[in-house]
């Protein structure tokens, strides 16, 4: 409409944008000073004829009773447009009750509620924290503010606001307990099924609503059930074509099932109505890596400088670094990356950053290296998601007892956790068991990681337990079942293609080929390993490795 975003939307601009996109009605508002009183006006319109459908007006003595006030007119309003009394009375807890007291805190939590809805929660928080400053019980402000700092990766914030939410959960409406339920079971308790019962709960009882819908794709693509994640978001995306959330899950999801043309269609389409977000550059640098197109991939990371989001761009960048051998460049990117984290003042997320590098260089042998940025990381913040990474590292560099110390706490302190019971628990155990030559003990518990091994959650910590299933086999001397296990992971890279564990499957496929015998596809797995690591760093104890083995096989 060649307007401003931020703009004020008046009833003129409101009934253009009711025409533009063929909505029949269009609901106006108003709250009015008259001397010491308040008039409150509620209208609805038809937005083709500009005729009134139906109107309320009320008057009250002071600001304290508008709320009231407001939430009488509604029901008023609804029932003259059709709505059944028994419905009204069903969906209709109070305003008052169902999110502030305070005018005040209101206004505030809708302006960081706009900003989180554009996928801005950066600007969001500091206008959430007014709201619940304003009134220290607004439960929908607690649970939005919560959210909003996750998305930011500060999940220990996260699980603090959702909490205080949660517990403030019966002064909202059903829908917004269904909101905070669902996000408490998500991001604070961590049980994956049963926030996702709660989120299909929701959207049969609001169907119409995309936050559920949107929330479900969210967790079908966590947890690796990528179709799933599609029919959700495509789901999303007919009730709201502007939805941003939608364009973002349903980006992924097609990255997931390597359906890559049709990821870059939606996700240019997303850049084209201006509703993309870092999720979706996020993933057209992940497609421009499949595809080599280093030009697209710079151009992505380019657009993260000087913002609030550049640690994530760089984080990004590392990943890609890393995943093609690069170690000493990615350890640089990586510093850049937890530095400007805390210039951001995102503390949880640098701490996180970091011990993911160490995980990266573990994984690549360099012990000595991981084990202190592991180290400082803790040091950093001790408690938050960055410890179960932390805890990989040493387990991974053969310190058992230090890595076990860091999973008991993740256990103790989020017993109910899908990921850490699941799968980060029996990590710790496998490579504790392959420490002590009783590999194949660790097999059984492995099993529990299964549903979750394709999805892209918490770090793709479900790939982990293929590919160390792969290994156990590997040191078991069964070629053939080692190959279907790293065969397995390299069938689903595209859900996890910044992961080292990409290459070092390859390597492992290599491995597990020349111990069944089969010189031949060892030889090629070598050959697609070293065409991965062209660009690698020539003295990557790993890669001279893979060189030694390979040339042994000629």
């Amino acid at each position: 409409m060649g307007r401003k975003p931020d703009e004020r939307i008046t009833s003129e601009i409101g009934r253009e944008i009711c025409l533009r996109d063929n909505v029949v009605a269009m609901l106006t508002g108003s709250i009015a000073p008259l001397g010491n009183h308040y008039v409150i006006t509620l209208g609805a319109v038809n937005a083709q004829s500009g005729d009134t459908l139906a109107r309320e007006q009320v008057e009250v003595d002071s600001k304290e009773q508008v709320l009231r006030a407001l939430d009488k007119a509604s029901s008023n309003l609804r029932q003259k447009l059709g709505e059944s009394l028994a419905s009204v009375q069903q969906f209709a807890t109070p305003l008052e009750q169902a999110t502030t007291t305070s005018l005040d805190a209101l206004q505030a939590f809708s302006l960081g509620q706009a900003e989180h809805l554009r996928l801005n929660d950066e600007a969001a928080i500091p206008h959430l924290k007014r709201a619940v400053e304003l009134d220290p019980n607004f439960a929908m402000a607690y649970a939005t503010l919560g959210v909003a700092y996750g998305n930011i990766g500060e999940f220990n914030l996260n699980r603090e606001y959702v909490t205080k939410a949660f517990d403030l959960k019966d002064r909202g409406s059903e829908r917004e307990r269904f909101y905070i339920s669902s996000h408490y079971y998500d991001e604070v308790t961590g049980e994956v099924e049963k926030a996702i019962a709660t989120y299909e709960q929701w959207h049969q009882t609001y169907p119409r609503d995309t936050t559920p819908i949107d929330n479900l794709a969210l967790a079908y693509n966590t947890t690796g059930q990528f179709e799933k994640g599609r029919a959700a978001s495509a789901d999303a995306m007919r009730n709201d074509p502007k939805d941003r959330f939608a364009y973002q899950n349903l980006t992924v999801a097609y990255v997931g099932l390597n359906r890559l043309e049709e990821a870059r269609s939606i996700a240019d389409q997303a850049v084209a109505q201006k509703l993309d977000s870092i999720g979706i550059r996020n993933m057209l640098f992940v497609m421009a890596f499949l595809r080599g197109d280093q030009a697209a991939m710079d151009r992505e990371s380019a657009r993260g400088q000087g913002t609030h989001e550049e640690s994530i761009y760089l984080a990004q960048k590392a990943a890609s670094q890393t995943a093609r051998g690069q170690l000493k460049t990615a350890n640089e990117t990586y510093r850049a990356a937890v530095t400007s984290a805390l210039r951001s003042d995102n503390k949880e997320s640098a701490a996180t950053m970091q011990a993911a590098g160490a995980l990266r260089n573990a994984n690549y042998g360099d012990c000595a290296t991981a084990k202190s940025q592991a180290s400082e990381s803790l040091k950093q913040v001790a408690n938050g998601a960055n410890r179960p990474f932390a805890a990989l590292v040493f387990a991974v560099c053969g310190d058992s007892a230090q890595a076990e110390k860091l999973l008991a706490g993740e256990a103790r302190d989020y017993p109910l956790d899908t990921f850490i019971q699941s799968v980060f628990v029996p990590l710790v155990q496998a490579y504790t068991a392959m420490r002590h030559g009783t590999a194949a003990t660790a097999l059984p518990r492995l099993e529990a990681a299964r549903p979750y091994e394709l999805g892209n959650g918490r770090g793709n910590p479900g790939l982990w337990s293929i590919a160390t299933r792969g290994t156990i086999y590997l040191q078991m001397k069964d070629g053939d079942k080692a190959a279907a296990e790293f065969r397995r992971l390299l069938d689903h890279r595209t859900s996890a293609a910044l992961s080292e564990l990409v290459p070092l499957s390859q390597l492992n496929l290599g491995r597990a080929y020349a111990l069944s015998g089969d010189k031949e596809k060892a030889k090629t797995a070598y050959q697609d390993l070293f065409a991965m690591w062209k660009d690698a760093d020539p003295g990557l104890p790993v890669l001279v490795q893979a060189k030694s083995e390979y040339g042994k096989l000629q």
